[in-house]
């Protein structure tokens, strides 16, 4: 019967999860969200629907489990040194800021300093899984603002490590926390020291032997086992479960088998993690928080305005612009999901009294709620803000005299915005045949070392009209946006256009459905990389054929002709 009992548990909670992220998925909200409402509702403080907590609170830490074995492959030490300007730079700013005013706000509430740096560990993680998912949808990842908010979310993920290591030293009577956290965290360092060094050398050799067996069921049971049997060495060795799951997905990254365990465990680790997530909203008490509610909206402001503040200046330091540094801001402004697994690790530590614990919880489901409409409206708030001549003389634009100096004596140029792949080709090929050129580049570091080279290029957000004007769109030949991020070229084609009504405006999109727009707000010539994809994918295939390559070209610009036409009549 106890068996059935736990059946009819997962069902009512599958089932209302299923249900409520269904609803929510119209208001464009993350499943976590879903999950988090599901566990308030049918949880103790709800509809008291569930009988085996004890079963499901097992299950969910199975989940926190699989979420950083995953966590740790997706990471990858590859992907870290490649983005490690951003992430250390702007990582390191971000979490230490807000630790800072984090634990700065909470002493000067009242609170003593360690629940005030627990606050501080509490509030510096981000959620990753909520604002990465926004960002894809909205093709925005590969932007420079996305790479910025990636980069911070790889060093918050990074730094839950050594937090869950040293929180439990925050118990220790105040002689020995100290030296307790130093051990606590130079324990963590040699045990997971040891258990990188065993997962990366001896784990490779056993599946090379399991991949040679061609047994998916295998390989997924061996990935169940990897990562579930290093966490529990991890809890014997003396760290959680979490961090020797973490350790062992880390160590995998870099191996030739990392994108097919990730792959094959991913469903599991979604359906597991789901109960954590709801386990987690089970745990609200809805009494207790309308008691205090004037506690939750308090916390809920706080975070909101720590992480703006704290995620801006993160990158703003760094010498990047306003309007990056604003959209950078509002993109880390929620509690992160590992704020749960730290928040209950502190609460079993009695370090967070009952009332702060559904004050915070409370206070975290508000702010993952709003990032959907925080990261929505950014792109406006961003722009509007940047544009407040007040703001400006706190924060000028460096470079914009050397810019307008520079872009003086230039007619019939060409100015090249966005220094990337693109960008870069674009302006060799400029300088191949001794056309005039300048680019404008938001990235400080490009600059820096584009300028190194003797490339004409200056830090300035090609989106607005004043940076345009100033590199001489009034007098230019062209225009080429060389950037990724749809979300501001409607905008700075339209300034372009306003600047210079002759201007040639050569935009590059990602998506073929994106040219109208553009087209309706000044681009002359649009180059869809998802259309210009397909052609050279045709023409390849028709050349395996025998179809020389002049005959594959005009057959594929045909093709995508007729394919146009055929959109422009569904439109109609």
């Amino acid at each position: 019967m106890a068996q059935h009992e736990l059946l009819k548990d997962l069902l009512i909670l599958f089932g209302f999860a299923t249900l409520i992220a269904l609803l929510l998925q119209r208001a464009r909200q993350s499943s976590i969200v879903a999950y988090l409402l599901t566990g308030i509702l049918v949880g103790p403080s709800g509809l008291q629907l569930i009988s085996n907590h004890e079963a499901i609170e097992l299950m969910a830490e199975i989940g926190v489990v699989l979420l950083l074995f995953s966590i740790g492959i997706e990471l990858s030490l590859e992907k870290l040194l490649r983005m490690r300007k951003l992430v250390l730079g702007a990582g390191t700013r971000q979490v230490i800021l807000t630790i800072v005013v984090s634990l700065s706000a909470a002493l000067a509430i009242g609170y003593p300093w360690r629940q005030s740096l627990v606050w501080g560990f509490l509030i510096a993680a981000s959620s990753t899984a909520i604002v990465l998912k926004l960002l894809i949808e909205r093709q925005e990842l590969e932007s420079l603002h996305g790479r910025a908010i990636l980069s911070v979310l790889l060093f918050q993920d990074v730094c839950v490590v050594p937090m869950m290591a040293v929180l439990p030293s925050f118990a220790e009577p105040p002689g020995r926390m100290v030296l307790s956290g130093l051990r606590s965290l130079g324990e963590a360092l040699l045990i997971g020291g040891a258990i990188l060094v065993t997962a990366r050398y001896f784990y490779p050799a056993l599946w090379r032997y399991i991949v040679r067996l061609r047994n998916k069921e295998i390989f997924l049971i061996a990935a169940i086992f990897f990562s579930l049997g290093t966490a529990w060495v991890s809890s014997v060795a003396g760290l959680s479960l979490a961090m020797g799951a973490f350790l062992a997905g880390l160590a995998l990254s870099e191996s030739d088998y990392a994108h097919q365990i990730l792959s094959d465990i991913l469903p599991l680790r979604d359906g597991f993690t789901s109960l954590f997530f709801i386990s987690v909203g089970m745990l609200l008490n809805l009494q207790t928080a309308r008691e205090h509610w004037s506690m939750v909206l308090l916390f809920a402001a706080g975070i909101l305005a720590i992480k703006l503040l704290t995620g801006a200046a993160s990158v703003l330091t760094m010498g990047f612009s306003v309007r990056m540094s604003v959209l950078v801001g509002l993109g880390l402004a929620q509690v992160g999901e590992f704020s749960f697994i730290l928040l209950h690790q502190a609460a079993g530590l009695k370090l967070v009294s009952e009332a702060d614990y559904q004050a915070f919880l409370a206070a975290a489901i508000i702010t993952m709620f709003l990032t959907p409409t925080f990261i929505q409206f950014a792109p406006f708030l961003a722009t509007r803000v940047s544009g407040m001549r007040r703001l400006s003389r706190f924060f000028p634009q460096p470079g914009e005299p050397e810019l307008e100096k520079d872009a003086g004596p230039l007619r019939d140029h060409v100015i090249v915005c966005g220094y990337g792949l693109n960008g870069r080709l674009v302006a060799q090929a400029l300088r191949d045949v001794e056309i005039s050129y300048l680019v404008l580049e938001i990235d400080p570091v490009l600059v820096s070392g584009a300028s190194a080279e003797g490339v004409p290029i200056f830090f300035g957000d090609s989106t607005q009209r004043e940076i345009l004007e100033k590199a001489g769109a009034g007098r230019a030949r062209a225009v080429v946006f060389a950037i990724s991020d749809p979300v501001i070229l409607p905008r700075a084609i339209a300034n372009a256009r306003a600047a210079n009504p002759q201007l040639a405006i050569v935009v590059r999109t990602n998506r073929v459905e994106d040219t109208e727009g553009l087209e309706r707000v000044g681009a002359s010539e649009i180059v869809a990389a998802e259309r210009e994809a397909a052609a050279e994918i045709i023409i390849r295939v028709f050349q395996l054929f025998g179809i020389s390559r002049r005959e594959a070209f005009n057959r594929a610009r045909r093709i995508l002709a007729q394919s146009d036409r055929g959109t422009l009549r569904r439109r109609a």
